[in-house]
């Protein structure tokens, strides 16, 4: 049935072994509010009309293959790509090697656990 919607995305949630450290950092990346409740870890609000959360659950488990899905942040030009990354930098994201030539548009970082991400310029 076209036009019905019974579900919508809630909320993309992260294992992580600091939750509130993982949560942290993407709070500061990203400009983010914590969430007031959260069942298990923690919670931040979308910060837009979207409404979903990203969450950051406590997990031992240890990594060992490369992430299957990632975040591609979007940037309006290059030295707004510019201050995401050294905001990303000053709060514990480390530039990735994942392959990319030297002059590609995109800077590959990671997150203090090695969650790869990407900083896009203008789409």
């Amino acid at each position: 049935m076209r036009g019905a919607r019974s579900s919508r995305l809630f909320a993309t949630s992260f294992d992580a072994h600091q939750s509130e450290r993982l949560a942290h950092f993407w709070a500061g990346v990203l400009g983010l509010e914590r969430a007031d409740e959260c069942d298990d870890g923690v919670a931040l609000l979308s910060g837009n009309d979207a409404g979903y959360r990203l969450g950051f659950r406590p997990s031992q488990v240890q990594k060992i293959t490369q992430n299957r899905l990632h975040f591609d942040l979007t940037s309006s030009c290059l030295e707004d790509q510019q201050q995401t990354v050294a905001r990303a930098l000053d709060v514990g994201a480390q530039h990735a090697d994942v392959g990319q030539e030297p002059d590609a548009s995109h800077v590959v970082l990671a997150d203090p656990e090695g969650n790869k991400f990407r900083v896009l310029t203008r789409r």
